[in-house]
């Protein structure tokens, strides 16, 4: 049937790594975020043989549209070999997102020293110029189905992808966040939208004893701080997630009231020059952009992504981590607010321990609620 719409997790579905899920709406073949994801060193994708064996489509070249939620390698890692086989398929994704996605797959690749074909770069490069980028609050028409693109939060640039089919709502939120960070603001939803269906990436569903320390960051940066000018040693943070060292420098540069140098990496630099392309300030006076070639003197901090840059002996070391995502009680919040008819759940880690309820067992526990929960698994097909 046409009207008939379908869900089909590819990657990322009771996991973390490699999101991307294919939605089927009437003729329409769309897919919801291209990632990769790495587990026990080993780089893993998703599954688009499942896919063009499935009774939807016989070639990958047959998708129409592509929606990228945010600019983390495991929603994004696998775009550019999508888009080789998609050829006909149309990329959307908001400015912020399409300037931090060329930087993790093009500009890290080409731009890094490392040996590469030039004809490769330039596939990548005409690929890359094919993705359209988006506005908040933007609506495409595409005939069977509406798209309106919406904040997430989380990071910036990252949206929500809602389809309106005249008869049904179904919103993707991909990683999402209530509260403003330093970065960005809180994921917005027009007010008495009815939606239908909610495709939630739930990283802490199945984790009720989670609770996300808000002020894990400022607490780190204060202690960074603070040990640089007791101890009169140099500090080297090593943050691995460069959209983190992005919010952990904004963070260091508001709280460094004694003026300590602050060198930056010149990966991490890379990305900051691109935020303040988009007027997003991340920099002040007393950052400096470490030299390739020699480490720095005197009293000051490194904040990194490459943990083989820091120098034995002269730094105390210290790895920068804190969460982006949502805990239980937060998605319960946003369960509650958008009140769907149906839930389906993905991007999912999976129990700390057989005793510990789902979101949709304490969900149920709500008079209020009327939501039914599916635990999408991969390679399963669904119909909404």
């Amino acid at each position: 049937m046409e009207s008939d719409i379908y869900f089909m997790p590819l990657g990322g579905g009771q996991r973390v790594g490699a999101s991307c899920y294919f939605l089927r709406i009437g003729n329409a073949n769309i897919i919801l975020d291209a990632g990769t994801g790495r587990k026990n060193g080993l780089e893993f994708e998703p599954d688009f043989h499942s896919l063009v064996t499935a009774p939807f489509i016989q070639s990958v070249n047959q998708i129409s549209q592509i929606y990228i939620s945010h600019a983390h390698m495991d929603h994004v890692g696998c775009l550019i070999k999508l888009m080789g086989s998609a050829k006909h398929s149309a990329v959307f994704m908001t400015e912020i997102t399409r300037l931090l996605t060329e930087y993790q797959l093009y500009d890290k690749i080409y731009f890094s020293g490392a040996p590469g074909s030039e004809e490769s770069r330039l596939a990548v490069r005409n690929l890359l110029e094919r993705i359209a980028g988006v506005s908040y609050m933007q609506t495409i028409d595409f005939g069977a189905y509406k798209t309106t693109f919406l904040p997430a939060g989380h990071i910036p640039g990252a949206m929500m992808t809602l389809f309106d089919t005249g008869k049904r709502r179904i919103l993707y939120t991909g990683d999402y966040s209530l509260d403003h960070t330093l970065l960005t603001g809180g994921c917005k939803i027009p007010d008495n939208l009815k939606i239908d269906t909610v495709i939630l990436c739930g990283l802490h569903a199945k984790h009720p004893d989670y609770v996300k320390k808000t002020n894990s960051l400022i607490k780190t940066v204060n202690y960074v701080l603070r040990t640089a000018k007791k101890t009169n040693q140099s500090i080297a943070c090593y943050i691995p997630q460069l959209s983190k060292g992005i919010e952990f420098l904004k963070a260091l540069n508001e709280h460094n009231y004694d003026g300590i140098p602050v060198y930056i990496e010149e990966s991490l630099m890379k990305v900051v020059r691109k935020m303040e392309q988009l007027s997003i300030p991340v920099m002040n006076r007393y950052n400096k952009v470490i030299d390739e070639d020699s480490l720095p003197g005197g009293l000051h901090i490194l904040v990194t992504s490459s943990p083989e840059r820091r120098a034995p002996g002269m730094y105390r070391n210290i790895t920068v981590n804190f969460s982006l995502h949502e805990d239980f009680s937060d998605m319960k919040k946003f369960i509650k607010a958008v009140n769907p008819r149906q839930a389906v759940l993905v991007h999912c880690e999976k129990e700390y321990s057989v005793f510990d309820r789902t979101i949709e067992q304490e969900m149920m526990a709500d008079g209020d609620c009327r939501t039914q929960f599916i635990f999408a698994e991969e390679k399963e097909i669904y119909k909404l």
